[in-house]
């Protein structure tokens, strides 16, 4: 789904107009962001939380120069979805 689709949605699901909705969803994604870089954590109930990990370097492989490379340090988002949207994708199996 593009962004203009998910807005559009949350323009007709909140009666809001396209320039209030497209403001409240890039106010939330800088604050996620905001919150990601200092490296807080981030829970949405019923969605899942986000947080930050560091993947540490490693040694790759670069098969056009046939050389063995270091990848460095990162920082990567992790999402780990909630139970309940676990459950609603697979059926609640219980």
């Amino acid at each position: 789904m593009k962004k203009s689709e998910v807005l559009q949605n949350l323009t007709e699901e909140l009666s809001l107009t396209q320039a209030e909705t497209e403001q409240l969803l890039n106010s939330f994604i800088d604050g996620l962001t905001h919150l990601l870089s200092r490296e807080k954590g981030f829970t949405l109930p019923g969605l899942g939380s986000f947080s930050v990990e560091l993947r540490p370097s490693h040694t790759s492989f670069n098969p056009y120069y046939k050389k063995k490379i270091i990848i460095p340090d990162k920082k990567v988002v992790k999402f780990r979805q909630s139970s309940v949207i676990r459950d609603e994708l697979n059926g609640d199996r219980k």
